[in-house]
């Protein structure tokens, strides 16, 4: 989770921004409460563009325009926005039953407020399923998602109650800054959560990183090399798949991703024997490099695949003290040489 979002600049200038419309909107009479609406629906709708933003893994995010501040069409979104400040208050009205109501609301509007801005689904946004898969699924993030949320939410509530013992055009244009701030910085926050798991969810129209791009483009290539060596394997000319293998881990200077990258991709071969050799000589690597539980992993995938698979004798204690160090007894038992 991201909090450098919380001070985007297009976040404090669109602050600004709604802070003056709705202070305009205060002053104009009985045209300023349409006007008043207009706004608060547009600000509204913006609020989950932002998050989508942020979760896409925008560095910076677009400011309104008439598409995301459009105050038509949407109005799962909107009512969506509506229901969550609507049921504190009626919570909070009828006490003391409603004050039970209001911490479950607090605790689950992240993770609403994300699935809505994932889905547009309101039905899904809504259902105490998601939102405990969800909230699971960031686990300890969550938690500090939650607190966050709360901590500015509660920091602006502050300042404004300091504020209001001050009246004046200019201290409520502030006040009003400050409390819009605090919610546009709000779904900022759980938008930069949505992207620390990208990996867990499907984000429509998010940029994939450059090292993630130039990753692929190299598997792409190790691909080509690899259906080589298949090829070579299949006819019977192991020389020349061997050569081809050695080729590919040669190029990326036998670093410990290509190794890995072989495994898993020569695991779904038929003839699971060259995957298992690669194995058994990555294993040993990955636990000097302090990847214990990658190496036990890699193992009980083998195991999987092969029934009858053993790595040599040293390699099996290693994982075997490994596996005891995790607390996983019944698999250092197995990994034990008699």
């Amino acid at each position: 989770m991201n909090w450098a979002v919380i001070k985007d600049p297009t976040i404090l200038v669109t602050s600004v921004v709604y802070g003056l419309l709705f202070v305009l909107a205060a002053q104009a009479g009985l045209f300023g409460i349409w006007l008043g609406i207009l706004v608060l629906i547009s600000f509204w709708r913006y609020c989950y563009t932002a998050l989508r933003s942020f979760a896409q893994g925008h560095k910076r995010i677009h400011p309104p325009d008439l598409e995301s501040c459009n105050p038509v069409g949407d109005w799962g979104v909107l009512m969506h926005f509506f229901l969550f400040p609507g049921l504190m208050a009626v919570a909070l009205i009828y006490r003391p039953a409603g004050l039970v109501l209001v911490p479950i609301l607090a605790l689950a509007f992240p993770a609403s407020a994300a699935l809505m801005g994932l889905t547009s689904n309101i039905a899904h946004a809504l259902n105490p399923a998601a939102l405990i898969e969800f909230a699971r699924t960031l686990g300890t993030d969550y938690r500090a998602l939650v607190v966050g949320y709360i901590g500015i939410l509660g920091g602006a509530f502050l300042v404004l109650s300091l504020m209001g013992m001050v009246s004046g055009m200019l201290v409520f244009l502030v006040g009003t800054i400050i409390e819009i701030w605090a919610i546009l910085a709000s779904f900022a926050l759980i938008g930069s959560a949505l992207r620390a798991h990208r990996l867990q969810f499907e984000i429509v129209g998010e940029l994939v990183p450059r090292e993630e791009l130039l990753r692929k483009q190299r598997h792409d290539d190790w691909r080509k090399d690899l259906d080589i060596a298949f090829a070579a394997f299949r006819s019977g000319l192991y020389a020349s798949g061997y050569n081809s293998l050695h080729a590919i881990v040669a190029s990326q200077g036998d670093s410990l991703e290509v190794n890995h990258w072989l495994v898993e991709n020569m695991l779904e071969w038929d003839e699971k024997k060259y995957a298992l050799e690669v194995a058994s000589k990555l294993m040993p690597r990955m636990l000097a490099s302090g990847d214990g539980s990658g190496a036990l992993e890699l193992y009980q995938r083998c195991r999987r695949r092969d029934p009858q698979f053993r790595p040599p004798q040293p390699v099996a204690e290693q994982l075997a003290e490994c596996a005891r160090s995790f607390g996983r007894s019944g698999l250092a038992d197995e990994l034990s040489y008699n």
